[in-house]
């Protein structure tokens, strides 16, 4: 920000002060305020020659074997009564929106023209997650409203919180997690509940989508998008290039998995991505990733061959290998 000189400023007050009255101004008012103007002007320089010769004998008073000095004329200028009281230490790690958490609100809507009724959406060949996205309602849509909260908890964590109100008008937590902030060499932990790193897609909300829909393997691999009610650790490697690696396990409750009637981990997912930069406006990332959850009892309904509605039921592992490249 550029600094506008004491005189300057002094002038801009005086002339907002006492407007220019043009012809109805007297000689002797004009030549009153040139004095005065003069006058602080002389205070102003003074009072600097004063700060830096103050400033200087501090420095010289800091150098090895200086006897320290004190400025009389500086100090005889304070007021004998002064108080002054030393401001005290700002708390470590607090910042301006320690009490003022970043707040946004997302609206999306869309309009919708399909020759097929959204009602008999399915994926042949792919067992049903029950959350496909799909191609969603015809005509007017409102779409999902998304809000999300986030601030710094102390210097070592911060919080997020991210609610959707669907089309149907229900609420979901989409993800509320904490997560570190000075853990060293590069380590972050995560915990809550959150979009999982898998793959390269899987963790950007729908606001950020490139396309309305997602993509096809995503809602038939995992029913959308692939949460985790548990824990994440990632190491990002101190080269040029971005190397990262994570691992992430909780209770398995959502899709391939289920939550299952045990108090330990479910499952684990573990992914390494690769990345740089090509030139100034283009950047490049390859990733793999793996899935391993368990599932106890996943029930989904089906039609079977005659026709008809039959309630089926899987248990056993589900194991997913995911290869991105952007």
């Amino acid at each position: 920000m550029k600094k506008v000189p004491f005189h300057a400023t002094v002038a801009i007050i005086a002339a907002a002060v006492f407007p220019s009255a043009g012809h109805a101004a007297t000689d002797a008012e004009v030549e009153a305020l040139r004095a005065e103007l003069a006058s602080l002007k002389a205070e102003y320089s003074k009072r600097m020659s004063a700060l830096e010769a103050q400033i200087q004998q501090l420095q010289t008073s800091a150098a090895p074997g200086a006897t320290p000095a004190v400025d009389q004329t500086v100090a005889a200028q304070a007021p004998a009564t002064a108080d002054v009281t030393p401001a005290l230490p700002a708390a470590a790690g607090r910042s301006a929106s320690a009490f003022n958490p970043a707040i946004s609100l997302i609206l999306a809507g869309n309009y919708a023209n399909l020759s097929n009724d959204p009602e008999d959406y399915a994926i042949q060949g792919f067992v049903p997650a029950g959350d496909e996205i799909g191609p969603g309602e015809r005509s007017f849509n409102l779409g999902e409203t998304e809000l999300t909260v986030s601030a710094s908890i102390d210097p070592y964590f911060a919080g997020a919180l991210t609610v959707a109100v669907t089309p149907e008008n229900e609420i979901e937590v989409e993800e509320a997690y904490f997560r570190t902030l000075s853990l060293p060499q590069g380590f972050t932990v995560k915990g809550g509940q959150f979009y999982s790193s898998l793959g390269y897609l899987n963790e950007v909300h729908a606001h950020n989508w490139d396309f309305i829909d997602q993509p096809l393997v995503y809602q038939a691999f995992f029913g959308g998008q692939m949460a985790v009610q548990g824990l994440q650790l990632k190491w990002i490697a101190p080269l040029d290039l971005l190397l990262e690696l994570g691992v992430e396990s909780g209770n398995g409750d959502y899709f391939p998995g289920t939550r299952e009637d045990q108090n330990g981990l479910n499952g684990v997912i573990a992914y390494a991505h690769l990345g740089g930069d090509l030139g100034d406006s283009i950047a490049w990332r390859t990733g793999l990733s793996y899935l391993n959850l368990d599932a106890e009892d996943r029930e989904f309904e089906d039609v079977n061959a005659a026709g008809e509605d039959s309630l089926n039921a899987f248990t056993g592992s589900s194991e997913t290998w995911v290869a991105d490249a952007e």
